[in-house]
Formats: C-alpha cells, sequence, structure tokens
C-alpha cells in the first residue's frame, strides 16, 4: 500500500501504532482513543470504514486530507489552519460525529472552511460555529442539538430534500448568519431553524422552488424593530406585526419564483393571517393558504418572486368588516347567502330586520350567513336593514349598520 503515514502525531497516551496500523489496512472495526488531542501534520489518511474516538481537540494544519469512509467522533474542539483545503476528500461517505460527551461545549473553528462529507451532532451542550463558516457536503444529523452558527453560516451543498435531519435540534444564528441549502426545482425543502435566545422557539421554513436555487434563511428571535426594521412602519392593510420574531429568507437567484411557508405557534406567538416583508416599510404580500403539523401552524405564500428584500414577518390584517348591499338567493350558486365579511373578530352579533322592524335573522358566528329566509320560507324582494357589533382581535370595538337589497 502506497501511503505517506509520516509525522502522524497522536499526543499523550494515544496508541499512535495502533492508529497507523488501522489507517494502513482500513478493514475492521477498532475504537482508538487519544486522551487530550489529535494534530495531522500533513499527511494524507485513510480510514476505511474504521471508528475512531478522539477525547481531544483535533486539529488540522497543514496540506494533506483524510479520506474518510469511515467514523470519526470527535469529543473536542475541531480547528481547521489549513490554508489550501477542506480536509476531507470530496465524494467520500465518511461521518464525523461532535460528540460533546466530556466538555460542555465543542466549537468548529480555524482560518479555513471545514467541508465535512457527513456530520452528525451528539451527546450534550451546544455546539458552536467560532467566527467561520462550514459545509455539510451531504448530511447534517441536528439530532436534539442547537447548532449555533452565531454571524455564521451553515453551507448544506447536497440538493437532497432529506439530507438535513432533525428529532427536535434546530439552526440558530445571528445577524447575517443562518442556514443555507441547494434546492432542486419543485421539491419541499425544509429549513429547521429555532433559537434558544431569551424564549426557547423553533419556527421553522419550508422552501419549494420553481427552479434550482440556493436558499439562506434564519429565525431572527428578537423584535425587528431591534435590528432597524421598524414594525410600525407598515402598509395601511396591516393591523399588526409579530413583536417576537422574524425571518431573513434570501436566495441565489432572488427573482426566481418559489413557495414559502413560514411556521408559528398559534398558543405562544398568537394568530396571523399573512407574510409581511421589508422593503423600506413591511409591506403586505398576502398569503394563499394555511398548513397545520407538529402544533404549529404554516402560513403559505405561492409563487413569490422578490427575495431581494430578506426580511420577512407574520401580521395580522388590518381590522375592518364589509356586508354587501345586494344579495340574491335564488339557488344559482352566486351571491345566495349574505356574510358579515371581515377579519381579526374576536366577538360578533349580526342582526337583519325587516322594514316593519321584525328581527328575520341573527347570528354570533362570522361563517354563518342569511339565506333569505325566515322562519324555512323565503322572504320577498325589498330592503332590510342590518345591524354588525363586536370586537376585534386587538380589542376595538366596531358597531355597523346599513341597508341591503334583497332580490331573487
Amino acid at each position: 500500500m502506497n501511503n505517506i503515514y509520516k509525522n502522524l502525531n497522536v499526543r499523550k497516551h494515544s496508541p499512535k501504532a495502533v492508529l497507523i496500523a488501522a489507517i494502513l489496512v482500513g478493514v475492521c472495526a477498532l475504537d482508538v482513543t487519544s486522551q487530550v488531542s489529535f494534530l495531522n501534520n500533513g499527511i494524507t489518511i485513510f480510514n476505511s470504514n474504521n471508528q475512531f474516538v478522539i477525547n481531544g481537540d483535533v486539529t488540522h494544519q497543514q496540506e494533506g486530507q483524510i479520506v474518510n469512509s469511515g467514523n470519526f467522533y470527535i469529543r473536542g474542539n475541531w480547528t481547521n489552519e489549513n490554508p489550501t483545503n477542506a480536509v476531507f476528500s470530496s465524494g467520500t461517505n465518511g461521518w464525523v460525529h461532535l460528540d460533546s460527551a466530556i466538555q460542555a461545549s465543542q466549537n468548529i473553528g480555524g482560518t479555513t472552511i471545514t467541508r465535512f462529507n457527513n456530520l452528525e451532532l451528539i451527546g450534550v451542550g451546544a455546539r458552536k460555529l467560532d467566527s467561520i463558516d462550514v459545509e455539510i457536503e451531504d448530511t447534517l444529523a441536528l439530532n436534539t442539538k442547537d447548532f449555533e452558527a452565531g454571524d455564521n453560516t451553515v453551507f448544506v451543498l447536497s440538493p437532497g430534500t432529506g439530507v438535513v435531519t432533525r428529532s427536535s435540534g434546530f439552526v440558530s444564528s445571528t445577524n447575517d448568519g443562518g442556514l443555507s441549502r441547494n434546492t432542486t426545482a419543485s421539491e419541499v425543502y425544509l429549513f429547521p431553524v429555532g433559537s434558544n435566545v431569551g424564549t426557547s422557539r423553533y419556527r421553522p421554513v419550508e422552501i419549494t422552488p420553481a427552479t434550482d436555487n440556493t436558499f439562506k434563511v434564519r429565525m431572527a428571535n428578537v423584535d425587528a424593530t431591534t435590528e432597524s426594521y421598524d414594525r410600525g412602519n407598515r402598509e395601511v392593510t396591516i393591523g399588526d406585526a409579530n413583536p417576537n420574531f422574524y425571518h431573513r429568507i434570501s436566495s441565489t437567484n432572488s427573482s426566481d419564483a418559489a413557495d414559502v411557508t413560514v411556521y408559528y405557534d398559534p398558543v405562544e406567538d398568537g394568530n396571523y393571517q399573512l407574510l409581511a416583508q421589508w422593503d423600506n416599510m413591511w409591506k403586505n404580500i398576502g398569503v394563499v393558504a394555511e398548513t397545520t403539523g407538529n402544533n404549529l401552524v404554516g402560513i403559505t405564500k405561492y409563487g413569490h418572486t422578490d427575495f431581494s428584500h430578506a426580511p420577512f414577518i407574520l401580521a395580522e390584517e388590518m381590522p375592518a368588516v364589509f356586508v354587501a348591499n345586494v344579495f340574491s338567493p335564488n339557488g344559482d350558486g352566486n351571491n345566495d347567502v349574505l356574510h358579515l365579511l371581515g377579519n381579526s373578530i374576536d366577538e360578533l352579533t349580526f342582526t337583519i330586520y325587516d322594514r316593519w322592524g321584525g328581527k328575520v335573522f341573527e347570528t354570533t358566528d362570522a361563517t354563518v350567513g342569511w339565506d333569505g329566509s325566515f322562519k324555512g320560507k323565503p322572504m320577498n324582494v325589498g330592503v332590510f336593514v342590518y345591524f354588525a357589533k363586536g370586537k376585534f382581535k386587538n380589542g376595538e370595538e366596531f358597531d355597523r349598520s346599513g341597508n341591503v337589497t334583497l332580490l331573487r
């Protein structure tokens, strides 16, 4: 076997000879434990289906790659100081498991971005990016961990929809950090983003692109106003914006269409009806559908085409009520029922009287309308009077009245 294995330094109580033999042979499973650290000093290492447990820091300083089809369990910090490569040979199926079994947290740092083939977070404690991005060629297994990116980006390069896995874990970030994924047209991609800063929140995003693209998502677990996006500066169609968090969603091809679903917890966060996007103010981009799952509600905007303005926020529609002045309950399926239309309504009494002052209809449910009958019999054509009283969800009361003409 023509491999170079010199200058391999496994510091302090490490079974160096066994480690080299295992790398050379590369055919059997083997647990090798170093007590402090493992240092690659510029050699090429082949790990073929072996398992190495390293109870210390790992530093990659000089040229020389790791060709890995096995498993490295690392229980210290990972540092890449090699100025020319990302350590692991591309295209192999090996795993690095950051296993914080013996320390409170683990950092991924250095002066050069590390590209892992597959990366898994296990054990206890925090996992952090230390002033540098990280790349994952294939699978990122978050399990239950908060992957703290800070101002940095976690890049998942494989366009597979299932390569980011989790049970309760997520990627958290600040400022311009976030989770980036390469995407393929017409596939649904989960961006499991959240934060443990202050109130712990998991508020993911799903994106379905119309073309191949790259998207980056961050959940900002703060009032948008604190990051210069004034919640009070908004279009008149927006009643209020979420004070607890917002999302930053950007793409490489920022004008390509994509379906975007932002999830929230209606119990903890309140109810929202639309999405707004920052463009010198919060502008209503509407909502087409809602999706419910895992105790979260998702608001979806189909075919969104502007990712040049990254901030997105959940918002309420401006409270409003409306009653048509004409309806025709003739059974043709068009305008057969008179409804009180509105949004953000919390309490309601909707009453209709005939021209002699007789009550012909009353409801406290905005989903129930008048079909033009009284005691099961159709009313004659004519003019009726309605009264609508109630309260919006923001506490504001309303009192409306007017005439409505019944036609046949």
